[in-house]
């Protein structure tokens, strides 16, 4: 169970100025059947969909289940879930009880899984049976063997192993009886995301805090019920859980879901259910451009093309506004979810400049080293404040500390400028992290990892720029006397019997004598990035 509450400030300060309210998201999406009972609330590419009252209906089941299992308000309910129908029902039926969600996207491995839900303390773990070729029932069956795992285990589908309870067998229970969605600042959500640290960190997310968020961006963007919203991003991802789930099921708009990124397919999709706006990392984009371009296609009911995650190059915005797409770049974190957008007014050439401009009721300040502010135009680590930041690192006061600081400012690691009026850009990190198709990878992380292969005596990791996905990894290592040069392949098995995502796997590999390093010791990734022919970004 977790209890950690808003401070006393916050609660005073955003009651008072009516960016926070009364409503939890469980309580606004249930309220759409009452007038949209009828209306196709999610549909995925794999042939399913739900009507507002089909997904009530189903929701009310799954938590009747639940309940019966003693998951009630403040437990954890873990999912780690494709971009499927079920997603939303299993997200709607925690909420039905007052529980918190704990997204985990399928591309984590069961290293990571099996932290967050004993730092979670989950209560329940929902997985697909197997998806992408991964057999989740394994992981499960092997983490009740070997590590952490929930009683509770429901899955979705078929898998190798026969471990849990199916959701068939869930749905069977009768609805709920008593619905309690519990209090608006009590927590939502805890979203993983990785920084400088060695380990993911769970921010903790209250309703409130979820939905100033997505009604700035709402707002800002003039969306109602009559929207069709195309997600490929992971619905258990930041991006895809708040601005694709909660964002639309709490207007009574229609999203439509991708499990797999495929240009080609993602493009047929929007164009087939008129998807008025998408959001996605700047790979999804310049790919969805690609298809467009080689069939001579439009995407006449496209609106906005809202992207983050990395830089937007200006002929990717030129060729997208060829197609009559506008490119709205988006910039937030997990703990402080997009506080910057476009405003959909402005001009082409905000697109590749700004990273956005903050909402309303979100301040931001650029600050050097010393904490002081810079003017407009110098550099220095992007920070924010407002309703939409979160509370804290779930079990982590530290770390906690380290990045919020008692005046409620969540400093981001970014290095970016401003231009006095509300608008910033990103320029670079001060965290060391590699941001690969809109995904955060640790390079500690990974470091520590490879220092405990037994063949290699030290190990680097940088970014290396890619056209498509930002950045891609590349490994620096220092082989131990009379041990061979490690082939890709054995390097990226290694690190996937150890637990590590496929997503982080290096692509690349560089075998150096000695890393180069300051007089103090710390390792010059500049000298490794010249010696592969790549410079620093920003």
């Amino acid at each position: 169970m977790i209890n950690i509450k808003p401070s006393a400030r916050a609660i005073e300060q955003y009651y008072k100025d009516g960016y926070w309210g009364t409503d939890t998201i469980g309580e606004l999406i249930s309220r759409q059947v009452s007038s949209h009972a009828s209306k196709i609330a999610v549909k995925d590419n794999a042939g399913g969909s739900l009507t507002y009252e089909e997904l009530e209906h189903r929701a009310a089941k799954l938590a009747g289940f639940l309940a019966s299992k003693e998951i009630g308000c403040g437990d954890v309910v873990t999912m780690q879930l494709p971009n499927w129908c079920e997603t939303a029902v299993v997200m709607l039926a925690a909420y039905k009880l007052g529980a918190v969600i704990h997204p985990v996207p399928v591309t984590y491995g069961r290293h990571d899984l099996e932290y967050g839900m004993k730092k979670c303390g989950s209560k329940a773990v929902v997985v697909s049976g197997s998806f992408r070729r991964v057999d989740y029932t394994e992981t499960i069956s092997r983490l009740k063997q070997e590590g952490y795992c929930p009683e509770l285990a429901i899955v979705i589908g078929e898998g190798v192993e026969k471990v849990g309870v199916t959701m068939d067998e869930a749905l069977s229970s009768h609805p709920l009886r008593i619905t309690d969605y519990g209090e608006s600042d009590q927590p939502a959500a805890v979203l993983f995301t990785s920084g400088t640290e060695s380990r993911p960190k769970g921010a903790v997310h209250t309703h409130n805090t979820i939905l100033f968020g997505e009604n700035c961006f709402r707002d800002r963007l003039s969306l109602t019920s009559d929207d069709v919203c195309f997600m490929a991003s992971p619905v258990t991802h930041t991006t895809g859980y708040m601005h694709g789930l909660v964002l639309n099921l709490t207007t009574g708009a229609t999203i439509t879901l991708q499990d797999r990124f495929d240009g080609e397919k993602a493009a047929e999709i929007m164009r087939k259910d008129a998807a008025t706006w998408t959001m996605g990392a700047t790979v999804f984009l310049s790919d969805t451009i690609e298809v467009l371009e080689k069939k001579n296609a439009r995407l006449p009911a496209l609106r906005y093309f809202l992207c983050g995650g990395a830089p937007i190059p200006e002929d990717v915005v030129r060729r997208a506004q060829e197609l009559d797409i506008k490119v709205l770049p988006v910039y937030g974190s997990t703990e402080s979810p997009p506080h910057t957008l476009m405003p959909p007014d402005s001009p082409i050439e905000n697109s590749w400049l700004t990273d956005g401009k903050t909402f309303p009721g979100i301040e931001i300040k650029i600050v050097d080293e010393d904490g002081a502010e810079v003017s407009s135009g110098e550099r220095g680590e992007e920070c924010s404040r407002g309703p939409n930041t979160f509370l804290a690192y779930l079990h982590e006061p530290e770390l906690t500390a380290k990045s919020l600081d008692p005046d409620g400012w969540y400093h981001s690691g970014d290095l970016a400028t401003h231009d006095g009026m509300g608008s910033v850009k990103i320029i670079g990190r001060v965290k060391e992290m590699i941001i690969r198709g809109g995904q955060n990878i640790s390079v500690r992380e990974l470091e520590d990892m490879l220092s405990t292969h037994p063949d290699i005596k030290e190990a680097a990791v940088v970014g290396v720029p890619h056209q498509r996905l930002g950045e891609t990894v590349t490994a620096a290592l220092v082989m131990k006397e009379d041990c061979e040069a490690l082939s890709l392949d054995a390097l990226s098995a290694f690190l996937l019997e150890h637990g590590i995502s496929k997503f982080k796997l290096p692509q690349d590999l560089v075998f150096m004598e000695r890393l180069p390093r300051t007089p103090s010791g710390k390792i010059q990734k500049f000298i490794i990035k010249q010696h592969i022919n790549v410079q620093p970004i920003g």
